[in-house]
Parts: C-alpha cells; structure tokens; sequence
C-alpha cells in the first residue's frame, strides 16, 4: 500500500479511489469498520477490516457464511471471498438489471477458477 492509503476518507472518498458502491462503504462500516470522530477511516483500514470479517459483512448483507481460507498471518486468501461478496451484494441491491447481470456472470467466473 502507498502512504497516502492511510489518510482517513469519508464514504464518498473511499467509494471513488476504490470504484465501489458508496452502499458497500457503508456496509463496511455498518458491520464495524472503525471510524474516526469525523466518520472517515483510511483505505488501509478499511480493507484489513474487510479481509478479517468477511462473515460479519456478509451477515448484515443478509448473505449465507462462505469458506475464508485466510490466516493471521496471510490474509489474501480472503480477497476472494471479498470480490464474492461485493458481487453477491450487488446482485441483490442494485436497481439496474445490467449491472445484476455482469454481477452475477463475474461472480460466476471468479467461482469457476477455485
């Protein structure tokens, strides 16, 4: 990671540098991400928070538990189960049927590799 991904951001912020839903910012930090006093947290922070609870995001998402194989000590494992669950969540709560559509042919091809 660079330096500047541990400047704190707010929703909007974070959404744009990662190209994301401003919803699944929130998501995030609905499941717990911390947050400093002015509700912004750094793209470091907030990605090591996705990649060590993935259960919790997918649990309020309203999504069924997935196998993590990421450890303490190496968590990229997980960064699929992340892809995983964005495309799942947007399947669910986007309102545009073409971007359901290539969530659910991404999701399908990410699955097919592992």
């Amino acid at each position: 990671m660079q330096k500047a991904d541990e400047q704190p951001m707010s929703i909007d912020e974070i959404a744009a540098r990662l190209k994301c839903s401003r919803g699944w910012v929130q998501l995030s930090i609905d499941a717990g991400c911390p947050v400093d006093a002015d509700r912004r947290v750094s793209i470091r922070d907030f990605m090591l928070f996705q990649l060590t609870n993935i259960q919790k995001i997918r649990s309020l998402a309203g999504l069924p538990e997935i196998e993590t194989l990421g450890t303490a000590k190496d968590l990229r494992p997980n960064v699929k189960a992340i892809l995983t669950t964005q495309l799942e969540w947007l399947q669910i709560r986007s309102t545009r049927s073409a971007v359901k559509t290539a969530a659910k042919l991404v999701c399908d091809r990410i699955n097919a590799v592992g």
